[in-house]
């Protein structure tokens, strides 16, 4: 009989950099655990499966437009629709069910926000590994900046310093979201949300981010920095790749997981006219958006991007902190296009460390695009690119969450996990066994 303490691991699966960096976080953990992963279906939840680890696919199931619509409510767009109450109360009930069949001694996740419900409802530890963009210390340091997404008509005219305050206002007392998560609090017997940010505030915040990257030293109690965690895919770099030649700028070109399909489009327009060769891991967007390939753009599904990024002159990236990393460890200086307030934070702290650019939505064409790529092909450029790799190297991200996790490491009591029944208030009805 195993008798070893269960550690739940919960990515939203949709989302590839969440679920590699819980993968990473599982990896590191290493035999000290029987660890269990748990997610909702998604394109990257057979990366779990193919790692070695069981998971627990719970109900309701994400569908492919579902995640469209979640996707849409992450970027702020039209089409967006967060989780509704009964959705929210749907997994609580799976999760709690779980809860009670692993015994967990802690839930780590990132995004699935569920749990940080259902963990609280059970009295489970439950620990954040995230970026520290838009959470309540980012904002409290001043250290949002105003959506480019919105950065639209008279908004120019305003001064900048006016609009990142506003910014930095509005996410420290934002409610936008909360109506559902308080109805399904409430349902639960749980105090409610007072704002946004205490939604994702779990009992411990790992933080992957790089305080000399961020600028912020210093954390509240119970956050803490742990450094950079981002995908190791297997596999090894496709010879296809390994035979390009060097007589033109390289460019790694990504977009992440949930990419804004017109700009990809645009993108992929801007460097037709370029000359640079181009590889691309964005297939499964492609099939799903068709949009005419530039010949000098060579096409894959997944890459091992931390082994083929350093191959690299440059890499025109989304904003995504995973491949961010990915880029930044590998010593190669990155254009970027953020798709949601996180992701142009996380430009904005490598452009004041001078090894990125940041394109604009009205900038995206091939002239504001090459004098981009010509900036960062200055030599100067790379080489505080290589000190900048050289920091991150000194940082075991996911060693680092598997020596704070030894706290929890003890079988939990079988009688740990017994709260006390759930009152069916407002939106909510009886589940179903």
């Amino acid at each position: 009989m195993d008798t070893r303490p269960t550690l739940l691991v919960a990515p939203e699966t949709f989302d590839l950099a969440e679920t590699t960096r819980m993968l990473e976080v599982a990896r590191a953990a290493g035999e000290r655990w029987r660890i269990e992963f748990m997610c909702y279906g998604g394109a990257y939840a057979d990366l779990i499966e193919e790692a070695g680890y069981p998971c627990h696919c719970l109900a309701p199931h994400l569908s492919p437009a579902r995640v469209e619509e979640l996707a849409r409510a992450l970027r702020l767009e039209r089409g967006g629709r967060m989780f509704t109450t009964q959705e929210l109360l749907d997994r609580v009930h799976s999760e709690l069910s779980l809860y009670e069949l692993l015994r967990p001694a802690a839930v780590v996740t990132g995004f699935i926000l569920s749990a940080y419900l259902s963990a609280r409802r059970a009295g489970v530890p439950l620990v954040t590994v995230a970026p520290l963009a838009v959470t309540r210390p980012f904002f409290e340091a001043g250290l949002g900046t105003f959506p480019d997404q919105f950065d639209v008509g008279p908004m120019r005219l305003v001064p900048q310093r006016l609009k990142d305050g506003a910014t930095n206002w509005w996410g420290l007392h934002t409610r936008q979201w909360l109506g559902a998560f308080n109805a399904a609090a409430r349902a639960l017997g749980l105090p409610p949300f007072r704002r946004l940010v205490d939604l994702v505030e779990a009992d411990e915040m790992l933080i992957t981010s790089v305080p000399e990257i961020v600028g912020l030293r210093d954390l509240p109690a119970h956050w803490r920095y742990v450094g950079p965690i981002f995908a190791h895919l297997p596999g090894e770099v496709p010879q296809a790749v390994r035979d390009l030649p060097r007589d033109r700028p390289l460019v790694y070109f990504s977009l992440g997981s949930l990419p804004n399909p017109a700009i990809q489009e645009r993108l992929l327009d801007a460097l037709a006219e370029l000359p640079v060769r181009v590889v691309a891991p964005i297939g499964p967007h492609l099939r799903a958006h068709p949009h005419r390939v530039p010949p000098n753009v060579l096409v894959f599904d997944l890459l091992p991007a931390h082994r083929v990024c350093p191959l690299f002159d440059l890499a025109l990236i989304h904003g995504g902190e995973g491949t961010v990393q990915t880029a930044c460890a590998g010593g190669v200086p990155f254009v970027g296009i953020g798709f949601t307030p996180e992701q142009d934070a996380n430009i904005g702290f490598l452009v004041r460390r001078g090894t990125a650019e940041r394109l604009r939505r009205r900038e995206i064409d091939s002239p504001h695009l090459a004098m981009a790529f010509e900036h960062l092909l200055r030599p100067e450029v790379r080489r505080r690119a290589s000190e900048l790799q050289e920091e991150l190297a000194a940082w075991d991200g996911p060693g680092n969450v598997a020596r704070f996790l030894e706290r929890y490491a003890r079988p939990r009591p079988a009688d740990a996990l017994a709260p006390a029944p759930i009152p069916q208030t407002g939106e909510a009805r009886p589940w179903s066994a």
